[in-house]
């Protein structure tokens, strides 16, 4: 039972688990979920949903952490800004806000080494974007797009994992107690029922569900796969639905899963 302690709440991932598993999926989204007022006038930065799963094989966590902790240390004195460690949040980044006001530090060299970093990372990518309008358009009742996304990702990291005969858990940022244990019970759903076209066997190789902020209670550290997940999903948000960024895109395209035919098999597109 204790191994499944993660089903009663939501809970934090800890060394133990990690040991047990060969891999950790690292999640985040990008855009809203919602489908009201979705219409023609919808600009198209709200027409838009996708959810990334950054899959990182447990024997490179040390190496993945220490090539971002240097990056943080070369800006920041010890990785850490107004007492507390550099968080690389997509939108902060991209807005110059905080510890990455060009004022502080190089920015133009910050962003190139950034991108030397993550181009270079021994990960793998899966990912769904969902057109919420085409969605609404289709469906009559038109099905939820986080818990479709999702569907769309446990699918397809399922597929690769059992390929390979591994195992893995998922790690998703904390949102809050109560947006956590929806998204619990969710998951589990699918996990344990099985989705619209596969069955709950194909998803044992995940082992947990497991949930955490950004940065640590205390400050001092961050949860560095949720940085990439955050970062990663961005790009490929804006390369594949608004047209930019594509040399941003390029850098990380490699890493989907089955590229470099990676449509629908590393990167789903619905409908």
């Amino acid at each position: 039972m204790d191994d499944e302690k993660w089903k009663l709440a939501p809970t934090s991932l800890d060394n133990k688990v990690i040991d047990g598993v060969d891999n950790i999926i690292a999640i985040d989204e990008t855009g809203t979920p919602t489908l009201i007022n979705i219409s023609d006038a919808t600009p198209i930065s709200k027409i838009w949903f996708g959810i990334t799963g950054i899959i990182i094989d447990k024997t490179t966590i040390n190496s993945i952490a220490k090539d971002m902790l240097n990056l943080k240390k070369k800006y920041w004195q010890n990785g850490n800004y107004n007492g507390q460690r550099v968080v690389f949040h997509s939108r902060n980044i991209r807005k110059k806000e905080g510890a990455f006001n060009p004022k502080l530090i190089d920015y133009s060299e910050f962003r190139s080494d950034l991108n030397k970093v993550i181009s270079s990372l021994p990960i793998q990518v899966v990912g769904s974007l969902i057109n919420k309008k085409d969605h609404v358009k289709k469906y009559l009742y038109p099905y939820p797009v986080y818990s479709l996304s999702l569907e769309f990702l446990i699918e397809r990291a399922s597929y690769r994992l059992n390929w390979l005969g591994e195992s893995t858990v998922l790690l998703l940022e904390s949102r809050g107690w109560r947006e956590d244990c929806a998204l619990l019970k969710q998951i589990i759903s699918i996990l344990e029922n099985g989705s619209r076209y596969v069955s709950s066997n194909n998803f044992e190789c995940i082992k947990g569900i497991y949930f955490a902020k950004k940065r640590t209670s205390n400050r001092l550290k961050s949860y560095w796969p949720l940085e990439l997940s955050d970062m990663i999903s961005y790009r490929i948000y804006r390369t594949k639905t608004e047209g930019k960024g594509i040399e941003n895109f390029n850098s990380i395209e490699k890493y989907f899963i089955n590229y470099p035919y990676y449509r629908n098999k590393g990167l789903k597109f619905f409908p």
